[in-house]
């Protein structure tokens, strides 16, 4: 939250600063934080000395998505007030928000020293360590809290194995109608389209044969033609918390690979986090009964080459029937991805 204290200045500055500041937190505290910036910057136009205003300032920033912006004003609060907790907080805040993890924990140390009693610096620098760490490998120390394991191939040769030997069976790939008209530039619809068929056609031919489906992300470089990745997340949807250490996963490993798309497929029997299917407007929407089975297919994708490109999200569910002894796969239903998301996003678009 902003701060509302005040080093003493001339009485004129105090009332017109002041009252801007208090327009400020008035507005961030109503989650206007555009207005909250507006008000904030009069205040410094009158006060350009409080480092509480840049503080206040950085935090709006913030919950903009402004992130430069808020360190460059969490510095200028440190220079003006180096003995206040709050500067190095805001800024470890935004570099974490950055994914910058050690220069994050760096400064959030460095706020710890200032304040050693705050809770919420020493939570939020206990965070931004276990997030660091998860990101750098360190993921035997969270499977060992979690019961979460990773099983990483390089490409999809071990899945092409397998469908190799039963290629003389014939399946029924359920492909998806639309799988995201919406993409732009340097052929990005039909790499993502190649990409979508091959993962599911592997997924399909292998639950055809086994009669059930390891959950499983597939993973396609920016480069079409490239070997798909795969990674086996089976214990992925256990609890939030191994959801939230697969997303952390998921996310580094998109980026070090320079991902252009990602599918997540996972059987419904086997996603005890998050039922989507059930609760508020996605009970109202969720066509199939809770004894039907089903897979969840979903599709986070990246417009190569567009300007200030959105990732492209979507989700299926393609119903198996409700026999656990003899599933037929139907044909893909797309489903609202607000709702019935599995996973949230897991790419994330270029910043200007």
């Amino acid at each position: 939250m902003p701060e509302d204290t005040v080093a003493a200045e001339p009485e004129a500055v105090i009332s017109e600063s002041e009252q801007h500041k208090k327009d400020g937190n008035m507005f961030f505290a109503s989650a206007d934080y555009v207005k909250a910036v507006a008000a904030y910057n009069k205040a410094i136009k009158a006060d350009p000395k409080n480092g509480v205003l840049y503080s206040n300032r950085a935090a709006a920033f913030i919950h903009l998505g402004k992130e430069t912006k808020a360190i460059k004003d969490a510095e200028q609060a440190i220079e003006l007030k180096p003995d206040w907790a709050k500067g190095y907080f805001r800024k470890g805040v935004a570099l974490a928000a950055l994914r910058k993890w050690d220069d994050s924990i760096e400064v959030l140390e460095r706020a710890v020293e200032v304040d050693p009693k705050s809770k919420e610096i020493s939570t939020m620098l206990r965070e931004t360590t276990r997030k660091r760490n998860a990101e750098k490998g360190e993921a035997k120390r969270a499977e060992k809290g979690s019961g979460f394991k990773f099983d990483l191939s390089t490409d999809a040769s071990d899945t092409k194995a397998k469908t190799s030997s039963d290629e003389n069976t014939p399946v029924h790939i359920p492909l998806p109608q639309d799988t995201g008209r919406e993409f732009v530039g340097c052929g990005t619809q039909s790499i993502v389209e190649e990409f979508l068929k091959r993962s599911l056609t592997s997924a399909i031919t292998q639950f055809a044969k086994e009669g059930k489906l390891q959950s499983v992300v597939y993973v396609q470089p920016v480069t079409g033609g490239s070997e798909m990745q795969v990674i086996g997340v089976e214990a992925g949807f256990d609890s939030p918390q191994a959801n939230s250490q697969c997303c952390d996963f998921l996310r580094k490993y998109a980026i070090e690979n320079k991902a252009l798309a990602v599918i997540v497929l996972a059987e419904k029997k086997n996603v005890a986090y998050p039922q989507v299917w059930k609760g508020g407007k996605s009970k109202t929407q969720w066509k199939w009964k809770d004894s039907e089975y089903g897979i969840f297919m979903q599709l986070d994708a990246l417009a190569v080459g567009a300007v200030n490109a959105v990732p492209e999200r979507k989700v299926w569910f393609i119903p198996t029937g409700s026999q656990a002894n003899a599933p037929r796969p139907g044909e893909p239903v797309q489903l609202d991805i607000d709702l019935f998301a599995i996973m949230p996003p897991l790419l994330r678009s270029p910043t200007a």
